[in-house]
């Protein structure tokens, strides 16, 4: 089964959940918990929805945790959207924790023929089973719930060289190698 038949299969998942729901109220408004914490969505690899023949099982927990996610980030709109903007051009990362349905959803450039992503058009959103928003992400905004030296070094090391522990989960898959690089090292001096 090809990347694009799983992201269609996942898609129309998604659009059905809201066609069945069409008048379902939009989830009560919420407070930012920055207690919670996010987890390192990139550090293991996912199980892709992609393999034919394989039956796959999602409860509607999960289902509505992603369609109220896909509804924030991109809203159902009356005029048609850029094909970045829609819920099927996304690629969705989700972890369960409990009662906290964990979801990343980043753009996928491929899916409009491009070959590198917006940027800051992934979100992060902690989703209580229930259909409530209890903590929201945006790319490219601080997150609150990690100290600005989480992780880093106290003492400082050497430029242009970072210990894994001070890179977090990694940079999201979706960028380009070339994007990813941390820097050259430096020239040897000339003697």
């Amino acid at each position: 089964m090809s990347v694009r038949r799983t992201h269609f299969i996942l898609a129309s998942a998604l659009v059905l959940a809201g066609c069945m729901r069409a008048s379902a109220p939009a989830p009560a408004k919420y407070e930012e918990d920055p207690s919670i914490v996010f987890p390192a969505f990139f550090a293991q690899p996912a199980i892709s929805l992609g393999t034919e023949g394989t039956v796959y099982e999602l409860d509607g927990d999960t289902l509505r945790a992603l369609t109220v996610a896909a509804r924030d980030l991109m809203p159902p709109q009356d005029a048609p959207v850029s094909c970045a903007s829609r819920w099927e051009s996304q690629q969705y990362r989700v972890v369960r924790q409990g009662d906290v349905i964990f979801i990343r959803i980043d753009e996928d450039p491929k899916a409009c023929g491009r070959t590198h992503p917006a940027l800051d058009s992934g979100a992060s959103y902690a989703i209580h089973r229930d259909g409530r928003i209890l903590r929201r992400l945006m790319e490219g905004q601080p997150d609150v719930a990690k100290p600005e030296d989480a992780g880093v070094p106290s003492t400082p090391g050497e430029p242009g060289v970072a210990s894994p522990e001070a890179l977090g989960d990694g940079p999201s898959p979706f960028l380009p190698r070339s994007w990813q690089d941390a820097g050259s090292p430096a020239p040897e001096p000339w003697r």
